[in-house]
């Protein structure tokens, strides 16, 4: 029998009481809280004392939307593009990595976005067949609802002026306010696709083999582990990856907690796979099913009821009703939660059109979750608190989007883009998550911070009047987003029976007017054991 005492310190439990003395764990799980002698009372003479010296311990972070192999990919083999402030800035990397990767077959990069540029244009195929004629390039827009081919590419692709556009996708075509494009090439393919027609493309790319899954998906739990997160959900798996996991979890090398939602209509599918089989083990559930219903506001591709600043652009829904309904009631009858990627207005109100309509056939009480929620009306937040549908959502986008949605949105849509407050006012679960590598910094303390302050990286207040608090946006990381997972029987918080997934901070994010992300984490635990110090 192990067990181990914290104290001496502050320790917030996301639980009644909120702040207690002490914590007992044995075997992995806790056993006691409470006031210091009540809890040494419950322990053993030879329990470990772990003296907090001040600092502060909570239920560990728990990230309830982030594509986790797709954060290993660009600690390994993608290029980051992430932070580039010019189209030559990127043409310079992608021209570097494809000098020192010779033998790649495609060169892949992921992370621009046009906003950090001084002329605000999309790069273009011509761009990148500056740089690389003989050899495939697919370059994705940080959001990854948007990726540039150069002309070679296209080519392999049979990508032509014939091809038809996919619904729910575009192919886009230069215009004359792309200033950098010749003139004897506007009208022409600009080598940009949109949402469903990624899948143009990505048929074509390499396949990754379960090796280097297995290398991005441990390169991503190290780096999570760092920021304290022990639990995390992949909200996009196709099968090969699922299989992964699975010899993953049982291999004994899963060291964070995965929650794997696999996608149900692939970019470029005309039909549905299979619904997977339910699983569940200590570090592996499988209990959801995805949907993308539209695309981004810092892309402009999330459908909208008005359209974009500047343009006649309204987004793209990507699925409608009649396609959509008897899908997804299909996976609730399996038992399955469904999450579905909804961001614009005119898509939520779709997607919970659906979700109102399937709910007479939930007799197992499934809550639903949307993932994202970017705009959602008054009458959207009603109906999702009486379904009982769960929102997850990313404070991190307004600091690192924050300038697109400025630059993008309407007054009318800026001023409640991201409705925290309001989503808590109206009773409804809230979860956060990063949605990496969507954006670079995916530490959950950054996220608190953002979701208190709600500031872009110029430093510009986005929804006032939806800020929450620090002890809100805790619980979002933690209880909320366990309860998003339907795990909130074991994780997100400290209480008897629960898990001992912990970490140690070296300061109290609650503290009026301290700076939340300037916070460490010193210690993580998970099932008892000191993974990280």
């Amino acid at each position: 029998m192990t067990q181990f005492i914290f104290h001496n310190g502050t320790i917030l439990t996301q639980a009644t009481p909120s702040v207690i003395q002490a914590v007992l764990i044995e075997n992995g799980h806790i056993k006691a809280v409470g006031k210091l002698k009540d809890v040494r009372a419950k322990a053993s003479k030879t329990a470990t004392i772990i003296d907090l010296k001040g600092q502060t311990l909570i239920p560990a972070f728990n990230d309830a939307h982030i594509h986790i192999w797709k954060v290993g990919d660009l600690l390994t083999y993608m290029l980051d593009l992430r932070g580039v402030d010019s189209v030559a800035e990127m043409l310079e990397k992608i021209a570097d990595f494809a000098a020192k990767n010779p033998n790649n077959a495609w060169i892949l990069a992921r992370g621009f976005n046009e906003t950090r540029f001084a002329d605000g244009q999309m790069p273009t195929r011509f761009d990148l067949d500056t740089i690389l004629k003989d050899r495939p390039c697919y370059v994705i827009r940080t959001c990854a609802h948007v990726a540039v081919l150069n002309s070679y590419a296209m080519t392999l692709c049979n990508i032509t002026e014939q091809t038809p556009v996919p619904k729910g996708g575009e192919i886009r075509r230069t215009s004359s306010s792309s200033a950098p494009t010749p003139l004897d090439k506007i009208g022409t393919l600009s080598g940009i696709l949109t949402e469903t027609a990624l899948g143009l493309a990505q048929r074509h790319l390499p396949k990754y083999t379960p090796q280097a899954y297995r290398t991005m998906i441990l390169a991503a739990q190290k780096a999570f582990l760092k920021q304290g997160i022990t639990a995390a959900t992949d909200p996009a798996v196709m099968p090969d990856l699922l299989d992964v996991y699975k010899k993953m979890d049982a291999d004994g090398e899963l060291k964070v907690r995965i929650n794997a939602i696999p996608i149900v209509v692939p970019d470029g599918a005309i039909a549905a796979l299979p619904l997977p089989k339910l699983y569940k083990s200590d570090y592996l559930t499988v209990n959801a099913v995805k949907f993308f219903a539209d695309g981004g506001l810092s892309g402009k591709t999330a459908a909208m009821k008005t359209p974009y600043n500047n343009s006649n652009d309204y987004g793209v829904l990507r699925l409608d009703y009649d396609f959509f309904k008897p899908l997804a009631r299909a996976a609730q009858d399996a038992g399955f939660k469904i999450a579905t990627h909804a961001i614009g207005d005119k898509t939520i109100e779709m997607v919970m059109k659906v979700y109102n309509d399937i709910s007479p056939y939930n007799k197992t009480g499934i809550k639903h979750r949307i993932e994202h929620l970017g705009l959602p009306s008054a009458d959207d937040l009603l109906l999702m608190r009486e379904l009982g549908v769960q929102c997850v959502t990313q404070p991190i986008f307004l600091y690192e989007l924050g300038q697109n949605f400025r630059q993008y949105l309407p007054p009318q849509y800026l001023a409640r883009v991201y409705p925290y407050r309001s989503v808590l006012a109206a009773g409804i679960d809230l979860a956060f998550s990063s949605d990496a590598p969507v954006v670079k910094n995916f530490n959950p303390l950054m996220g608190i911070e953002n979701a208190v302050n709600r500031q872009d990286m110029t430093g510009q207040i986005i929804g006032e009047t939806e800020k929450i608090t620090a002890a809100q946006a805790l619980k979002a990381f933690t209880l909320g987003a366990a309860t998003a997972n339907n795990d909130e029987h074991r994780l997100g918080s400290i209480e008897v029976g629960k898990c001992a997934d912990l970490v140690v901070l070296d300061n109290n994010p609650l503290l009026e007017g301290i700076n939340i992300a300037d916070i460490k984490v010193t210690q993580v635990w998970v099932n008892g054991h000191l993974i990280l110090q």
